[in-house]
């Protein structure tokens, strides 16, 4: 029986980043890993307002990859956030019949290898244990290899010290830009983020921690393609703010929950 995963694709203005990932799509469904682990997997590119032109480049691209059957391209009217179209994606993956709902970024910061190398996990070991998700870290170890500048390396284990300490759950990569959840416990948390730009989906298995769900966190291979929409001046203390009013979200609608935090595999 096959393990249907659907692969949110969160995107704005991206059609100068995306051919990259696109090709990447292509040699990934003509292997032979997804048969060999029994997946079958759909993409869907969640368009967050961009321009006409972007669109029509993406559209063109698909075509060109002969992605049209196994990538969707579902518009945004407007430029909402990138939470708020992985949150759309999710929304219409709730609608079918899929095992997992994953989503990875548009800069081919990480390949569909890896994002082949969490699902085997969670669909394996995952199952085993009863995983609500595996989500994947930028951990620099032996047999990983992690390219990114010093300054974004820093400001990223600042912010997840800060939810180490503040939320009392370890995660060692909260914003890394792939993850994977059990649809079952999308749609018992999928309302409860309230962001709906950078930290949607850390509010998202934040929360699942905080109801006791357990997330494994599995090392990957990533590399920065530079461009990033994310300000390094103005966009962290948003984010921390937001993450500070989400908490009290969490304890007031659930004082009772207990958090969690996700293992480490290699």
């Amino acid at each position: 029986m096959s393990i249907r995963v659907l692969v949110v694709i969160p995107a704005y203005n991206e059609a100068a980043r995306l051919p990259a990932l696109l090709a990447d799509i292509r040699g990934y469904l003509d292997s032979p890993l997804p048969a060999e682990r029994g997946f079958d997997l759909r993409f869907s590119i969640v368009d967050d307002g961009s321009r006409p032109a972007e669109v029509a480049v993406v559209e063109r691209l698909l075509g060109e990859h002969g992605l049209r059957g196994s990538v969707a391209l579902v518009r945004l009217e407007r430029n909402r956030g990138k939470g708020a179209a992985i949150r759309a994606g999710f929304e219409h993956g709730l609608e079918g019949s899929f095992d997992y709902l994953a989503f990875m970024d548009a800069d081919f910061s990480v390949s569909v290898s890896e994002l082949h190398r969490v699902l085997v996990y969670a669909t394996t070991t995952g199952r085993e244990k009863g995983l609500a998700g595996a989500i994947g870290s930028r951990v620099r170890m032996l047999g990983r290899t992690v390219v990114r500048s010093p300054l974004r390396h820093g400001i990223g284990r600042l912010f997840a010290m800060f939810v180490t300490v503040y939320f009392g759950c370890t995660v060692y990569d909260t914003q890394c830009g792939l993850k994977v959840f059990e649809t079952a416990a999308v749609r018992r948390f999928l309302q409860v983020p309230t962001d709906d730009r950078w930290v949607w989906d850390t509010q998202l298995l934040l929360a699942m921690l905080h109801a006791g769900e357990q997330i494994h966190e599995v090392p990957i291979n990533w590399r920065e393609t530079g461009h990033s929409k994310l300000s390094l001046i103005r966009d962290p203390l948003r984010m921390l703010w937001s993450l500070v009013k989400f908490k009290r979200v969490l304890l007031a609608a659930s004082p009772a929950n207990r958090p969690g935090g996700p293992a480490s595999s290699g």
